[in-house]
């Protein structure tokens, strides 16, 4: 088994073209994240980057390893290489997709500020947001309001009488 990884490998063939393109492809995704990717949450632009730096390094690592097969650099040249790269970029690729569909959301959720509402839902009132302290101290409730004397109409009039 250990001959296989360390013989004289083929020559650069279709599989390592392919390999070539498909590097090039995750090198171009990693930079994209790492310098370009935007979002307004700073928690997902943290796991936007630090994905990206870890995708450029590794697809640079794997483009350098081919670079070394096509100039046949002895000992560099081997398969061992090749397969611990592409076996690490794959154990990332899960490890991310766990972090990005099991820890993420958690970590989202305790950053986003907790709605309160005080008292029963008010028409246009001002929300009240917390980050998730003490519960808020009961109010007294307010005073009836008292019976109206006037058409909506005419209180509207009277306003817009008052604001002239």
């Amino acid at each position: 088994m250990i001959e296989y990884f360390t013989q004289d490998p083929p020559p650069f063939g279709n599989i390592s073209w392919t390999m070539l393109v498909v590097w090039a492809a995750v090198l171009v995704f990693g930079l994209y994240l790492l310098r370009s990717y935007r979002d307004s949450n700073p928690i997902r632009l943290r796991f936007a980057r630090q994905t990206g730096l870890v995708l450029s390094t590794l697809s640079g690592l794997g483009l350098l390893l081919l670079v070394f097969k096509f100039f046949q650099v002895p000992v560099l040249d081997w398969r061992l290489w090749s397969y611990l790269v592409a076996f690490a970029s794959l154990g990332y690729w899960g490890y991310a997709l766990y972090q990005y569909n099991s820890k993420l959301p958690a970590q989202l959720a305790a950053s986003r500020p907790t709605r309160v509402t005080r008292g029963a839902p008010s028409r246009g009132g001002a929300k009240v947001y917390s980050t998730g302290g003490a519960a808020p101290t009961p109010r007294p409730p307010r005073e009836p309001r008292p019976v109206a004397t006037t058409t909506r109409r005419e209180a509207r009039r009277d306003k817009k009488r008052k604001g002239r």
